[in-house]
C-alpha cells in the first residue's frame, strides 16, 4: 500500500526551491548543499510541473535571443542549453536505462546493470539517437514558430514522469527516488493542475492533445516496468523525461 504525505501550505515556498534544485542546476540561493529529506523531497514534486515551465521559458529566452539566427543554430543552441539546464541527469538516467534493459535477463540483473556508473555501448548510441531525434523535432517546431508548443514540452514531460512513479512502487529496497513512494493525492492533483493551467495559457484547449497522449504513455511505461522489475527506479525516471520529451515534440509536430 502507497505511503502518503500532507503537504505544509506554510513550506510551499521551501518545496519549490527543493524541486527547482532536484531537477536543475539553476541556482537557488537556498542553502547550499543541502540534503532534503524524502518528506520533503515528495512534497517538491508539486512543483515538478512548475518547474518545467521556467525550463520552457528559459528555452523561450534563447530562442529570443537567437531569432536571427538559422533555424538549425537556434535549435542546437536550445537543446544544448536545455542539456545543462538538467545537468545531463535524466540523459544518464535514459542510457542506464536501455543498459539495464538490454543487459539483464533478470529482475536482479537489470537493477544491478542500472546500477553500475559506467554507461554501456547501448546506452551511448541511445543518447545519441534520442539527441538526433530531439534536434530534429525541435527544429521543426523552431522553423514553424511555435514556441509556446515547445515551452509546454517540459511541463509536460515533468508531470508524465510524476504520474508513471505514482503509479508503482519503488522497485529497489533503498535509492534516491524512494521518496516518490510518499506521494499522495494533493501532490499529484496539484501537479496536475498546474501542467492543466500552464496547457490552456499557452496553447488553448489544444492542450488536451498532447496531455491525454502522455497520459496513454505515462500508463504503458509504469505497467511496463512493473511487470519487467516491480516498479520504477531513479533512471527510470530519467529514462521517462527524456522519452515523454519527444512524445510531446513528436505530438507537437504535427500541429
Amino acid at each position: 500500500m502507497r505511503e502518503s504525505t500532507l503537504l505544509n501550505g506554510k513550506k510551499l515556498p521551501f518545496y519549490f526551491l527543493i524541486s527547482l534544485q532536484f531537477l536543475t542546476c539553476i541556482p537557488t540561493g537556498y542553502k547550499r548543499g543541502y540534503r532534503p529529506d524524502e518528506i520533503e523531497l515528495a512534497n517538491s514534486t508539486l512543483f515538478f510541473p512548475a518547474v518545467g515551465l521556467i525550463i520552457g521559458g528559459i528555452i523561450y529566452l534563447i530562442w529570443l535571443v537567437f531569432s536571427s539566427l538559422s533555424p538549425l543554430i537556434i535549435s542546437a543552441l536550445i537543446l544544448t542549453g536545455w542539456v545543462y539546464m538538467t545537468g545531463g541527469l535524466h540523459l544518464d538516467g535514459f542510457a542506464d536505462t536501455i543498459d539495464g534493459l538490454s543487459g539483464g535477463k533478470s529482475k536482479q540483473e537489470i537493477l544491478d546493470i542500472m546500477k553500475d556508473v559506467h554507461p554501456g555501448a547501448k546506452g551511448t548510441i541511445g543518447i545519441v539517437i534520442l539527441v538526433l531525434i530531439k534536434f530534429a523535432l525541435i527544429t521543426g517546431i523552431v522553423t514553424s514558430l511555435r514556441l509556446r508548443n515547445l515551452v509546454y514540452v517540459p511541463v509536460l514531460s515533468r508531470w508524465s514522469m510524476l504520474l508513471g512513479c505514482y503509479l508503482i512502487p519503488y522497485a529497489r529496497e533503498q535509492g534516491t527516488a524512494r521518496f516518490a513512494n510518499l506521494i499522495g493525492y494533493p501532490q499529484i492533483i496539484g501537479a496536475t493542475l498546474i501542467t492543466i493551467i500552464s496547457g490552456i495559457f499557452l496553447i488553448g484547449r489544444a492542450f488536451l492533445i498532447p496531455f491525454i497522449s502522455l497520459t496513454g504513455f505515462s500508463l504503458l511505461w509504469a505497467l511496463y516496468f512493473k511487470k519487467k522489475i516491480g516498479g520504477f527506479t531513479g533512471d527510470t525516471l530519467g529514462g521517462h523525461i527524456e522519452l515523454s520529451e519527444v512524445m510531446a515534440l513528436l505530438v507537437f509536430s504535427f500541429f
